[in-house]
């Protein structure tokens, strides 16, 4: 007497393995070719150029920093985030650009000075707001922070 139902294989028929080559076959040729909508939502969005805003932020007392045995300086107390290496950020409704502190300097006029360079700033933007470390951001507009060297204070 033979079963009813005959005993199941391990071998697969041969057109799964077809329909299973065939599908992976186009989910590549679509991820390769990237056949998703034509019309992006990035794509609409206007390019806009951008500048580099270039300056110092100088610590204005000598209460306000320590200076080195080499001539350089850092920020003490309640300015103590004002160090080599501390972010400088500018803020846009159309993003973020970001740079850094660096070369402090204890000058002879009794201050501490820091250069920064901050590139990728987008033009034509209302404000800025720029913040120096953890201070509290300060708003700009544009013509005061293209062209010459930026000098900022922090008091």
């Amino acid at each position: 007497m033979q079963p009813l139902h005959p005993e199941p294989t391990s071998r697969r028929p041969v057109w799964m393995w077809a329909g299973a080559a065939a599908g992976l076959g186009l989910a590549l040729t679509m991820f390769v070719n990237n056949s998703g909508p034509s019309i992006r939502a990035a794509a609409s969005r206007p390019t806009t150029s951008a500048f580099v805003v270039s300056g110092a932020v100088v610590l204005g007392d000598g209460a306000s920093f320590s200076r080195d045995d080499h001539g350089g300086c850092a920020g003490t107390g309640a300015r103590a985030d004002v160090i080599d290496g501390a972010p400088v950020l500018i803020m846009t409704t159309a993003g973020l650009a970001a740079g850094k502190l660096t070369g402090a300097r204890a000058l002879t006029d009794g201050t501490c000075r820091f250069w920064f360079s901050v590139p990728g700033v987008p033009t034509g933007q209302d404000g800025y707001l720029v913040m120096i470390a953890d201070r509290d951001p300060r708003q700009y507009a544009e013509p005061e922070l293209t062209g010459a060297l930026v000098s900022l204070r922090v008091d």
